[in-house]
């Protein structure tokens, strides 16, 4: 339906909004994200290097207070520790080389570090060795105070590293924090979004909704107004010029005759297309019950056949009824009004001299109805579509062989409120054969339309048509 087609284009819509909104948000949340990392990536590395140089600091003092124990005391133990300390020297000066190659300034300084602790480490070197060859007198004869000194501006240096650092760390941790603000932001907002596009969608799809409402009580209005004000002065017009063509009120010329027999050709198919959509109008609202009873499917054959059997004549079709003695639940009014829609197609649809088989195969758990004819085919694109309302495979077949357009959507319609199914197989040139079952058992209808199985009201919702009341166009 339009409406419904209205209803999902609307809802395709806010997806694809939510999507594209998504999508942004989506993309600002990786940038953010990654900034966010990014910046406590540096606050680890700043912390690293602030590690770093407290170890440095750390093992230059454990070295001195080892070569003032052995100077002191003369013993081994001081100068193995002494040595240990001076192995992980370099090592961590290496791995602070490598974690500051960023930033310039601190590579001047850790070269300045490195050459402060090498001559740091040789004084100490020849301190040892003057011990160990003189004593501790010799090393007190000595007097030098460059190892003070060399302490001291290694302290200052690493203390001025530090505190650079530090302040790096600093500005890190804003960075930091005001990412994580973003990122709060942005996640907050994608969330706010996200829901204003629910919302969004959701009172558009209520908004379709009620108008679509709204579009079907003008459309159930409508159909009322044709009903009364249509139908009833469309029979009664109808009815005279019946009357008139006939010659029954008195002769008339022969173009006059031509002329009524026009009017009452274009009358009856008016008052066609106003019955059919009706039909469809109450299939589709559900005001049109299935009367379902035991019925023969070979009997339903017969009778469908039986009467479109006088426009096969008129026509030149040969009308080729199977056998079956098949019993089935149905509505029969219903089902022989499929079997005329179809018997109809087939035989306007055939060439004079060709043959039209109506079959009724029963299976393991349907009756499947078989329709065919050795007509002009319909083409593989059209299969489906032509069961849609008003569609028909050639447009010039609305003028040339008469029909609303609308027997295939109403005959697909009542089979599906039987729970069966209909389709065509077709071949260009060769022909098309319809079928459409119904189930054995009672089947709920597809459409929620009520099911009623009173046999007495079955005669009152009958309509009597034959093949210029009921054709069915492809």
């Amino acid at each position: 339906m339009p409406i419904k087609r209205t209803v999902e284009k609307t809802v395709l819509t806010g997806f694809v909004i939510v999507l594209a909104l998504f999508g942004i948000v989506g993309v600002v949340s990786q940038r953010t994200i990654v900034g966010l990392v990014e910046d406590n990536q540096w606050v680890t590395h700043t912390h690293m290097v602030l590690e770093l140089l407290q170890r440095v600091s750390f093992d230059v003092t454990q070295a001195e207070a080892s070569v003032r124990g052995f100077v002191i005391t003369g013993n081994d133990n001081f100068e193995t520790q002494y040595d240990a300390a001076k192995d992980l020297i370099e090592p961590l000066l290496s791995d602070l080389r490598l974690q500051t190659s960023d930033n310039p300034a601190e590579q001047k300084s850790i070269a300045a570090l490195e050459s402060l602790i090498r001559e740091r480490f040789a004084v100490m070197d020849q301190g040892i060795q003057t011990r160990k060859n003189g004593g501790l007198n010799a090393v007190l004869a000595l007097r030098n105070n460059r190892g003070l000194v060399l302490s001291a501006q290694i302290s200052t240096l690493i203390a001025q590293m530090r505190s650079q650092e530090n302040r790096l760390l600093a500005e890190r941790n804003l960075r930091a924090r005001q990412s994580e603000r973003r990122a709060f932001v942005v996640v907050l907002l994608a969330v706010f979004l996200a829901m204003i596009a629910v919302m969004g969608s959701v009172f558009l799809v209520f908004r379709d909704l009620t108008r679509r409402r709204q579009i079907e009580r003008m459309k159930s209005e409508f159909v009322s107004v044709v009903s009364h004000e249509l139908r009833t002065p469309l029979t009664s017009i109808h009815g005279s010029l019946t009357l008139l063509a006939s010659g029954l009120l008195g002769p008339t010329t022969e173009k006059g005759t031509r002329m009524l027999e026009i009017a009452v050709t274009n009358t009856d198919r008016l008052i066609r297309l106003l019955n059919d959509i009706l039909d469809v109008e109450k299939l589709d609202s559900g005001s049109m019950e299935i009367r379902r009873r035991l019925c023969n499917g070979g009997e339903l054959i017969r009778n469908a056949a039986d009467v479109m059997r006088p426009m096969a004549q008129k026509h030149g079709i040969t009308l080729d009824v199977g056998e079956s003695e098949t019993a089935i639940w149905a509505d029969p009014d219903r089902l022989a009004q499929c079997l005329t829609n179809l018997l109809s197609n087939a035989i306007k649809f055939s060439d004079a001299g060709g043959r039209v088989r109506v079959r009724a195969v029963p299976t393991a758990a349907e009756l499947r109805f078989e329709v065919s004819d050795e007509g002009r085919g319909i083409p593989w694109s059209k299969q489906s579509s032509i069961f849609e309302r008003f569609h028909q495979v050639d447009a010039s077949d609305s003028r040339k062989k008469g029909g609303t357009g609308l027997g295939l959507a109403i005959s697909r319609s009542i089979v599906q409120q039987h729970g069966g199914r209909i389709w065509v197989e077709s071949e260009l040139g060769k022909g098309s054969t319809f079928f459409f079952t119904v189930p054995f058992r009672k089947v709920e209808p597809t459409n929620g339309t009520q099911s009623n199985t009173n046999q007495s009201a079955t005669t009152d919702s009958r309509r009597e048509r034959n093949a210029e009341t009921h054709p069915a166009d492809r």
